[in-house]
């Protein structure tokens, strides 16, 4: 998938597209499976669902390039605050500050705040500084300061492409997501519903945002942090999840289902990482004034 695609701005498409739950047709059997090093088994689970903070880094150092091409473009330093996917399957918490702080955000707050700002500058532009601006923000593919600003954090537009095509690298290489494996629905139904459910949660399976969503509806504004009532829920429901075991479960159902590739591939999604990582860093950098697009190492 191409970054260009579905990353190009900072938007509440690219959180949908960390956040989606695959649904891909089950194959029996698992003829993929291979005894994948933990570091591998890892490495996948970071790089197939690539860190907010990389994006939010992306979307500064862009608009700071386009300082540079004479837009004073409105720049947010605040941090976003968002849950990710775990691999292929939404609705996982990754740990118990995660749950506290962001909470069901994705179905509890209004995502479209967070581009309002420079929506209302480009759209007082003229026709022809918008064309303009439109031709100096360009992708990864077509150069600009879309592709400048990658290439801050990741090298060069080619290790951006590879760190973010490996989500439908692995994609493309499982005869079926984690969610659909016969272990993780064990885990979900035979476990996580019924402690839920015992909690006071009525939920009907993965994503608990479901339920969240119908109690609570979108009551919060952008990044705004949940309140007691969603962060009890949120909190509990990744006590059931650990509980139930999943992410182990989920990793898995991984390397089972996609391990001879993971294997065949441990170099290559290693040095991925290491880019990811590298990335990970800068971009913190960036979201705390260290690094810009003109202060670079």
């Amino acid at each position: 998938m191409r970054v260009s695609n579905y990353c190009k701005n900072l938007t509440i498409s690219c959180t949908v597209v960390l956040t989606i739950i695959l649904s891909v047709s089950a194959c029996g059997g698992h003829p993929n499976a291979a005894d994948v090093p933990d570091t591998v088994t890892s490495a996948i689970v970071d790089l197939s669902s690539v860190d907010m903070e990389i994006m939010q880094a992306q979307e500064i150092l862009k608009r700071q390039c386009m300082r540079t091409k004479g837009f004073d473009v409105p720049i947010d330093y605040t941090v976003i605050t968002v849950p990710q996917s775990y691999v292929d399957v939404g609705g996982v918490f990754r740990s118990r500050e995660e749950a506290e702080t962001v909470g069901y955000s994705t179905q509890t707050a209004d995502l479209q705040g967070r581009s309002v700002a420079l929506d209302s500058y480009v759209d007082a532009l003229s026709d022809s500084e918008r064309n303009r601006y439109e031709q100096e923000e360009g992708d990864l593919d077509t150069g600009g300061c879309a592709a400048q600003a990658y290439t801050v954090l990741l090298e060069s537009p080619e290790n951006t492409r590879a760190v973010f095509d490996t989500f439908d690298d692995v994609i493309r290489e499982q005869s079926f997501s984690a969610i659909e494996d016969a272990d993780v629905q064990s885990a979900v139904m035979d476990e996580y519903v019924p402690c839920m459910k015992k909690a006071g949660y009525n939920v009907r399976g993965l994503p608990g945002g479901e339920l969240a969503g119908k109690k609570f509806g979108r009551y919060r504004k952008w990044n705004e942090p949940p309140n007691d009532e969603e962060k009890a829920m949120a909190v509990q429901d990744y006590q059931c999840q650990a509980d139930a075991n999943l992410m182990q479960r989920i990793n898995n159902a991984l390397e089972r289902n996609a391990g001879t590739w993971m294997v065949a591939n441990e170099a290559m999604l290693l040095e991925r990482h290491e880019k990811l990582q590298q990335a990970r860093e800068r971009a913190n950098q960036v979201i705390s004034g260290k690094l810009s697009y003109e202060v670079r190492d």
